[in-house]
């Protein structure tokens, strides 16, 4: 029965290790895409604008 127990617990530990092998991976191909991606999209020298541009003394806009 002890050898038995023992080769369940070292079947699950073995099985444990491996999902997390298969999803480090996974998670470093997801972030590779994410990365060339966004390279793709627009260059780092010309980020998005987070406010709209406002003129000085213009009147403000009613949403």
């Amino acid at each position: 029965m002890a050898n038995s127990a023992n080769q369940a617990v070292e079947s699950l530990r073995k099985e444990q290790r491996e999902q997390r092998k298969d999803e480090k991976e996974a998670r470093g191909k997801g972030e590779n895409e994410l990365d060339k991606a966004l390279e793709g999209t627009f260059p780092a020298s010309d980020p998005v604008a987070p406010q709209s541009p406002t003129k000085p003394g213009a009147p403000q806009r009613r949403a």
